[in-house]
């Protein structure tokens, strides 16, 4: 005689169909399941809840502009370009026009090496300078050689990428938001007419 395991289990087991699916909730499975589908409901709700903001080419949520802006200052509707190491900040494709604190992780995308628009062939942290920016920097002390790379930091710290050699430091670049711990924002530059 053959039978089945599901028949034979489900009859002479007796606990009742009600029991087993109320096992069936409260098993780790379930948690687990559960869980999952909050998490997923949490990041649909986060992809159609962008800003009009974007880092590096990359837009932000409105949950991260808003965790972002604790540190950064108020950040306008615009398509920048941050200097994670460094801090400095600008409009895409145009020369720095701030610092902000660097380390700033909710703006922590790769930096496209011509998001400022720079023709200089000075590298900072991967960024290739503006004209502005290097002769802002260079007036400061960094070498304005082209085909030139270097690692800069919010407190002037300067090395060269090729050689790994310490430079003559620039000065804190930045004190005040050293200081403060926060920035002063992003915004777009006024259009002069």
């Amino acid at each position: 005689m053959e039978v089945n395991f599901n028949d034979y289990s489900h009859r002479n087991s007796g606990v009742s169909k009600d029991q087993q699916q109320r096992a069936k909730k409260s098993g780790f499975a379930s948690i687990v399941k559960k869980s999952f589908k909050d998490l997923t409901k949490s990041i649909q709700n986060d992809e159609g809840n962008k800003s009009n903001v974007s880092i590096n080419g990359h837009p932000l949520t409105e949950r991260l502009l808003r965790k972002a802006e604790k540190q950064a200052g108020v950040i306008q509707p615009g398509n920048y370009w941050y200097d994670y190491r460094a801090g400095f900040w600008g409009v895409m494709g145009g020369p720095g026009l701030g610092i902000l604190p660097p380390f700033i992780e909710e703006l922590n995308y790769p930096m496209p090496e011509n998001c400022s628009g720079g023709t200089t062939g000075v590298f900072v942290n991967g960024r290739e300078l503006h004209r502005k920016d290097l002769d802002l920097l260079a007036g400061r002390g960094l070498p304005p050689d082209r085909d030139r790379s270097y690692i800069v930091d919010i407190t002037g710290r300067v090395i060269d990428e090729d050689t790994g050699e310490e430079l003559d430091c620039l000065g804190k670049l930045a004190p005040t938001i050293e200081k403060l711990k926060r920035g002063f924002g992003m915004r777009l530059p006024k259009r002069t007419t």
